[in-house]
């Protein structure tokens, strides 16, 4: 009788996943690169300049799963993480959500997935597909939230950052040295959210193409706790409005996209784009200083900082199984901080895209980052890399 209720019971557990329809699906993905990196007016390992070839597991790498089940859809995909040496490399959870239409045009989705801001034109392919993010297309990454969906109008309530948890006291501020030409980032003081962060976005569809416009903000505030230089209470708000179009004409393409905004480098699930620090690597840990606000002299306010971005991407394809596409982005982040230059940094691409056989692609690029000057007019050099993206789908 017990083995025939634990029986019952397993049934009865599993019967919901009887009626689902499972799809799995995996990517694999190498990156090889030769790169030649220019340090301008700094010095690395006692040298102005670097080069080197690169062959890695890329970071995008993944494996997933959607399930299909009446009124009620969800996708499970998992990133496997960087790697090269032949032994183990992290797993982390790209996609993890579910979505109920409950309406004929109307959907609620529940967990982590890419954001209403977030809208790929560019298929750069160097340092894991970089793709122009945070270099001329803005990047709203993939965080946890409920999304509204009605048609093409998506209103997503999401994560916040600095200050969502109890204890934290990473501040999402920058303060300047003595000298006023370098920042670090306020690791006193107590951050407080109290709203979630809110983005949405509209996807205009017309035949041949669409224009998306798109829009976030994000507000929380600092007390000064125990800080050393936060002397009172400060109010953080950041905010994006932009709008992406693309188009294909015939065997053309072309797409680009156009933002600004404010205090971007505050919001940890907008992504700051590429690593202008001399002897940091572009697709490592990425610096938030050039697009965060400065806590100002007397350490009772902050000083904004402003960020624009562009880029403009076309594509041919030649043939079922070669397609061409070249792109360009720039970005410019301008701190009120007095005296301060504008950070800029632009790059530009050309690719050629092989269909070797269906699910196998080969990516042969050439590419260059200008990395200009610094806001404190400091020459942050430039990289120009050439190699290849090899991908197997399945």
């Amino acid at each position: 009788m017990k083995k025939l209720i634990a029986v019952i019971a397993v049934l009865l557990f599993v019967a919901p996943a009887f009626a689902a329809d499972w799809a799995f699906y995996g990517s694999q993905r190498i990156g090889s690169w030769y790169k030649d990196r220019d340090y301008g007016d700094t010095q690395v390992n006692g040298k102005r300049d670097d080069q080197a070839t690169e062959l890695y597991f890329q970071g995008n790498s993944r494996l997933g799963a959607k399930v299909k089940a009446d009124k009620v859809t969800g996708q499970i995909e998992l990133g496997l993480g960087f790697g090269g040496d032949g032994g183990d490399t992290s797993v982390s959870t790209r996609r993890a959500y579910g979505t109920w239409k409950f309406s004929d045009n109307a959907s609620l989705k529940v967990g982590k997935d890419y954001s209403p801001v977030t809208d790929f034109i560019s298929n750069q392919m160097v340092d894991g597909d970089a793709d122009l993010l945070g270099v001329g297309n803005f990047y709203g990454r993939r965080p946890a939230g409920i999304t509204l969906i009605m048609g093409g109008f998506e209103l997503a309530a999401l994560t916040p950052t600095y200050g969502y948890d109890v204890g934290t006291n990473s501040t999402g501020i920058y303060a300047l040295n003595a000298a006023g030409t370098a920042v670090s980032a306020i690791n006193s003081g107590d951050p407080d959210s109290y709203i979630p962060r809110f983005e949405a976005s509209y996807n205009l569809k017309l035949g041949a193409g669409y224009i998306k416009p798109f829009g976030g903000f994000q507000y929380y505030k600092v007390d000064s706790g125990n800080s050393a230089v936060i002397t009172d209470d400060i109010d953080v708000w950041s905010y994006v409005a932009g709008v992406s179009t693309s188009w294909n004409i015939g065997a053309f393409s072309i797409g680009g996209q156009l933002s600004y905004g404010m205090n971007q480098g505050a919001v940890n699930g907008w992504a700051p784009g590429v690593n202008q620090t001399p002897g940091s690597t572009l697709s490592g840990s990425q610096s938030r200083a050039g697009s965060s606000p400065i806590l100002k002299d007397g350490g009772d306010d902050i000083d904004d900082t402003y960020t624009m971005q562009a880029l403009l991407v076309g594509a041919l394809k030649f043939t079922d199984t070669m397609r061409f596409e070249v792109g360009g982005g720039y970005r410019n982040d301008e701190s009120d901080v007095n005296g301060a230059d504008k950070d800029e940094v632009w790059s530009i691409y050309m690719q050629a895209m092989f269909t070797l056989a269906p699910g196998v692609f080969l990516v042969p690029e050439v590419g260059y980052f200008d990395f200009m000057d610094d806001g404190f007019g400091s020459d942050q050099g430039y990289q120009w890399y050439a190699g290849a993206k090899w991908q197997i789908d399945f």
